[in-house]
């Protein structure tokens, strides 16, 4: 159990109800415009921000870059993803940059925030675009 306000009146909520609840705040930014260095609902989000502020409004540390966020937690097979976990794909001609998501758990769907003139989306991982460049997953709720 994590303590965090909420879940069951003792202010302690279970490892899968927060990752649930991660998701959900993921998918409710569903539609929100891309935004470069974006990290609210507000402004928009970049990948990375969108991570950044799903976590973080769980109080969950995570670092705001994406070539950072690859340190995040622990490593997970790709065959061992649960909702709520961190999924990195490295696109060419993007430096040390990488593209973050959240995993949803829906099927292999992730949610994230593509890219310039799109918007926050929900989609698979088994397009061939996501699968030719996913590099990992990371697991930042035990």
């Amino acid at each position: 159990m994590i303590g965090l306000p909420g879940a069951d009146g003792g202010g302690r909520v279970s490892h899968s109800s927060l990752k649930s609840s991660v998701v959900k705040s993921a998918r409710a930014q569903v539609g929100k415009p891309y935004k470069w260095g974006g990290s609210s609902p507000r402004e928009g989000f970049d990948c990375s921000g969108l991570v950044w502020w799903v976590y973080h409004r769980h109080g969950i540390s995570v670092p705001r870059v994406s070539w950072q966020q690859k340190g995040a937690g622990r490593a997970v097979s790709r065959n061992e993803i649960q909702a709520g976990d961190i999924v990195l794909f490295k696109i060419p001609g993007q430096s040390k940059s990488l593209h973050t998501g959240i995993y949803s758990g829906n099927g292999y769907s992730f949610i994230h925030s593509p890219k310039s003139g799109h918007k926050v989306r929900e989609e698979s991982m088994e397009k061939n675009y996501w699968r030719k460049y996913y590099i990992g997953a990371r697991r930042v709720i035990n």
